[in-house]
């Protein structure tokens, strides 16, 4: 039994009741509302306010009810959960990066990476001054931390302005810095993250721009990092910030998370009841995240002399359509198997992983063998991450409505589901039909 007094209903105000058969309010001039506790179907808290979708006998209604207190949360959290089987998600404000918070902190990483790098290799000063960039570096950290959660137009209003000048600054400051200490350092690496995860917001919304310092430009060190960019797209190098799966360091996901990517049905106490979904829009699938750009099977052609070429084309113009199309596929699969790791692996390649306990989405390396699925932290790693046996799956199906994910789907085991992304369609049907065949108890018996 749960009660919260002091609890408003449209404009009464009243108390609010649960127990294991059903949930109400009484208001103060005697106004009765209650609905059965299995007739819960979702619940949202927005600061002090508590939204509750029930659906009985076909119909679905908004149990709107406000006021509630801070405390109150956790007892009715617990509450639904045990009473009506429904999680209660909590939603936080959504945060916004000031520009003029930004260019200040942003200017002081500057200038302190500039003295990183005028520093002696090796020496005391080289590794105080590192450890005053990271302390530098933990504050913006934290407000890029809080920005990327919030909004993401107003996160593409700030990092897009001037030709995406803020986040290019910050881009070729941690690609060029030499850091000798505290280069594996969480708070630099959680900064790199922050830093690829609102590049890949700006490309999802249309608005990234690789950015360049202009004449003029205070900082050597941003003159500096263009001019050895330049270089390297000059000798056909890769950009550091590249989304190939392949790369070395792959661009992580935004962390999404502590919430659902979806529009929440509270995200202002002044519009609940407006923006308030239908029992069809709250199954809708949602963009978990931006996309990586997609690995090239091309082969690369070797020069080759124009009577070679012309005898190859005469060659290929009098083989029947089937020949074409076996060899075609010959290929195919010849290039498919030089990006494999193991020979003897039935699928391999990128995909995102949710976590188990803190449900964020991870990119790995996904391997599937005879024997076992594992994943990888990186293509050339030795150590999994996870393993799941032959025969411990029972299940593996699309789970885009469960987890608001598009392309994703679900590996179940007795103990627990792992939710993986794909960067297609494709990939996700060539992955479900191959596990199922693989690695189901039904498939193997």
């Amino acid at each position: 039994m749960i009660r919260c007094s002091d609890v408003m209903c449209g404009s009464e105000q009243g108390q609010f009741r649960g127990n294991s058969e059903s949930v109400g309010w009484k208001g103060s001039s005697g106004t009765i509302k209650m609905h059965p506790a299995r007739s819960i179907r979702r619940a949202e808290w927005f600061e002090g306010s508590l939204r509750l979708l029930c659906e009985q006998d076909g119909a679905t209604e908004v149990f709107a009810l406000d006021g509630f207190k801070d405390s109150d949360f956790e007892p009715l959290w617990k509450y639904i959960e045990q009473a009506c089987g429904v999680y209660l998600k909590k939603h936080r404000p959504q945060a916004a990066v000031e520009e003029a918070d930004f260019d200040s902190a942003m200017g002081g990483i500057e200038d302190a990476a500039d003295r990183v790098d005028e520093a002696s290799k090796g020496s005391v000063q080289k590794k105080a001054k590192e450890a005053d960039l990271m302390k530098k570096v933990e504050v913006l950290r934290d407000g890029l931390d809080q920005a990327v959660s919030g909004d993401k137009q107003a996160l593409s209003r700030v990092f897009a302005a001037n030709g995406c000048e803020r986040i290019g600054r910050l881009r070729l400051v941690v690609d060029t810095v030499q850091l000798e200490i505290y280069h594996t350092d969480p708070r630099w690496k959680h900064l790199l993250s922050k830093c690829a995860t609102i590049e890949a917001v700006l490309k999802e919304l249309g608005t990234f721009r690789l950015w360049r310092p202009v004449e003029g430009h205070s900082s050597s060190l941003l003159k500096r990092a263009a001019i050895v960019r330049e270089l390297r797209h000059r000798h056909g190098e890769e950009e550091v910030n590249t989304t190939d799966p392949t790369h070395p360091t792959p661009v992580p996901p935004p962390e999404l998370p502590r919430k659902m990517p979806e529009v929440p049905i509270l995200p202002k106490v002044s519009q609940l009841d407006a923006d308030l979904p239908s029992q069809d829009q709250a199954s809708a699938s949602v963009q978990p995240h931006p996309e990586p750009e997609p690995v090239s099977h091309d082969i690369v052609k070797e020069d080759v002399p124009p009577k070679a070429n012309e005898a190859k084309e005469a060659c290929r113009s009098s083989r029947t359509p089937s020949e074409s199309a076996d060899e075609e596929a010959e290929r195919s699969e010849r290039v498919r198997r030089m990006l494999y790791l193991y020979p003897t692996s039935v699928m391999e390649g990128w995909v995102w992983k949710r976590s188990r306990f803190l449900k964020m989405w991870r990119r790995r390396w996904m391997v599937l063998l005879p024997g076992q699925l594992v994943t990888l932290k990186t293509r050339g790693q030795h150590a999994p991450t996870e393993v799941i046996p032959a025969g411990s799956v029972y299940r593996v199906y699309n789970a885009e409505a469960e987890v608001q994910q598009a392309r994703c789907f679900c590996v179940g085991i007795r103990e627990r589901n792992y939710y993986m992304v794909c960067d297609n369609e494709s990939q996700q049907r060539s992955w479900i039909e191959a596990i199922e065949q693989t690695l189901c108890k039904k498939n193997r018996a």
